[in-house]
């Protein structure tokens, strides 16, 4: 190899060690660049959810039998809280005679809380706040941008040990595609995928899926009929 071809390997070398070459960009992008883009994006984005109304459905099925479907539609109230109105609710007939109806129905609760809690746990992974959102970015291994513009940050040990959540994001618009999480909860552990779609403004979760393997639990939701009001 010739000097010349030695100094363009290096310099070659050096791009790649230094940062992510994004197409388009006039600089490397470090953690804190993209923590800045999305972030800015995510904001956005949750105060224009405030404008809009959508419908949500939620499939729960157990040892592969569907247990309910439950179908909302949701807004903001003038209060700024999330209103949700249910459209239809249809459960699975539960066993008959009083003392196995009672041990279903007994059961039946303790997987709904379960359940609730579990989601309402998932939740925090959105790390809505600043400083949870800057942790995970400076902790997080990036990957190089596909020939998409897409990349992935992945982080261990956001919420409890040995969790892991990834977040792919789209460098041309600094929005988040799809994430999953696998973690544990009470003892429990659950693994969640979501998929995500971009309106003017808006960065929104289109459908996702928690998965309990111990429970042989599946809950499938779907959000849609996005419409600003």
């Amino acid at each position: 190899m010739n000097g010349k071809n030695v100094f363009y390997a290096l310099g070659l070398i050096s791009l790649l060690l230094c940062g992510l070459i994004v197409p388009g960009q006039k600089h490397l992008l470090n953690s804190k660049e993209i923590d800045d883009k999305f972030s800015k994006v995510w904001k956005t984005s949750e105060a224009t959810r405030k404008l809009y109304s959508w419908k949500s459905k939620t499939e729960a099925t157990r040892d592969e039998k569907i247990m309910q479907v439950l179908t909302e539609e949701i807004s903001y109230g003038p209060d700024g809280r999330q209103v949700q109105k249910v459209l239809s609710n249809h459960e699975a007939p539960l066993p008959s005679g009083f003392i196995v109806h009672q041990v279903a129905e007994d059961q039946k609760a303790k997987i709904v809380e379960f359940m609730k809690e579990l989601s309402g746990f998932l939740e925090k992974y959105a790390l809505d706040s600043d400083s949870a959102r800057h942790a995970f970015f400076s902790n997080a291994t990036i990957s190089l941008p596909d020939a998409n513009g897409i990349l992935m940050v992945s982080g261990a040990n956001v919420l409890t040990k040995g969790d892991r959540l990834n977040w792919w994001i789209d460098t041309r618009t600094y929005s988040i595609t799809k994430a999953t999480i696998s973690t544990t909860y009470k003892g429990t552990s659950a693994e969640f995928s979501a998929n995500y779609n971009l309106l003017p403004g808006l960065n929104y979760m289109s459908s996702a899926i928690i998965r309990v393997p111990s429970k042989n639990m599946i809950v499938k939701l779907q959000f849609y009929d996005y419409n600003k009001r």
